[in-house]
């Protein structure tokens, strides 16, 4: 009778497979863009500028920035005084770009001083004087803080809500004072004629009355924040500025130019220099296969 066979030791076989998963990656960006126009001005008084569009770096602070100024037509030389605060603004900007920690807020507070200075300082010059308003905004990653002195405004449009931000420095605010304490009513208030007149401007002279944000506030994506001069808003209507706005048909930049030559068309009489700056944040999802 024959024994079992015993079995022989089988070799081993490695089988290497490829295993491939999907990696989803969000990407934060802002997008900035500008647009002007002269209106039926003789010169064009507004200046705007708005640092490039930037994806947001996770290792380091991105930070963009961007401003319209707006020049008083009335004083010597506005021109002079718009495209001044916008050179410092930026030049001040290119200098805390980078730095991981400035504080925002009080690098408006001391580039508006210092710009009113040098702009009062223009009538040493042989000038009788000059003037502008400005709104800037900074984004830190999805962190908005803004500056205003004047009457130039930001509005953030966030889904289907457009906000005004910003508080017109004007003799309105000293007749609504007026209104609260009873030595007025709001009927008087609305037909009073100086209601518009400025009460701050950069080149006033020590300048008191600016509004700059301590502490920021945090943008959601596709919030959108519109800087404009007072071409735009003395023109259109608020829903008519988020009815542009929320065109997803068309780019930012179109956006801009429809805003602005809108305000044109629809002021043939006295359409003022109309100027606007742009910004969306947004956050885009990168699929890879891995």
């Amino acid at each position: 009778m024959f024994g079992k066979r015993k079995k022989e030791p089988q070799p081993e076989i490695n089988i290497q497979r490829n295993v491939s998963h999907t990696v989803v990656r969000t990407v934060p960006e802002i997008i900035t863009c500008k647009y002007s126009a002269t209106g039926n001005r003789k010169y064009q008084q507004d200046a705007v500028y708005v640092s490039g569009s930037k994806k947001i770096a996770a290792n380091r602070k991105t930070r963009v920035m961007a401003a319209v100024c707006d020049g008083m037509g009335g004083m010597a030389d506005g021109e002079k005084a718009s495209r001044t605060a916008i050179t410092m603004l930026k030049d001040g900007f290119e200098k805390i770009e980078k730095d991981p920690n400035v504080n925002i807020p009080l690098f408006f507070q001391s580039g508006i001083k210092a710009i009113d200075k040098v702009i009062h300082d223009f009538h040493e010059e042989g000038e009788k004087g000059s003037g502008t308003t400005m709104v800037a905004v900074i984004t830190e990653e999805n962190r908005l803080y803004w500056a205003s002195v004047g009457d130039s405004r930001i509005y953030l449009l966030r889904g289907d809500e457009i906000k005004l931000v910003t508080r017109d420095h004007n003799y309105y605010l000293r007749l609504m004072q007026m209104v609260e304490n009873g030595s007025m009513t709001k009927e008087e208030a609305m037909r009073h004629r100086q209601k518009e007149a400025l009460i701050s401007f950069l080149g006033i002279g020590n300048v008191k009355l600016m509004d700059v944000i301590d502490k920021p506030f945090e943008m959601q994506t596709g919030d959108m924040v519109l800087l404009c001069s007072d071409g735009v808003t003395k023109t259109l209507s608020k829903d008519r500025i988020k009815m542009i706005l929320k065109n997803d048909a068309v780019s930012m930049q179109k956006k801009a130019e429809i805003l602005v030559e809108a305000a044109v068309r629809e002021n043939t009489y006295s359409q003022d220099n109309t100027s606007v700056a742009l910004l969306q944040y947004i956050e885009t999802k990168i699929t890879k296969e891995r």
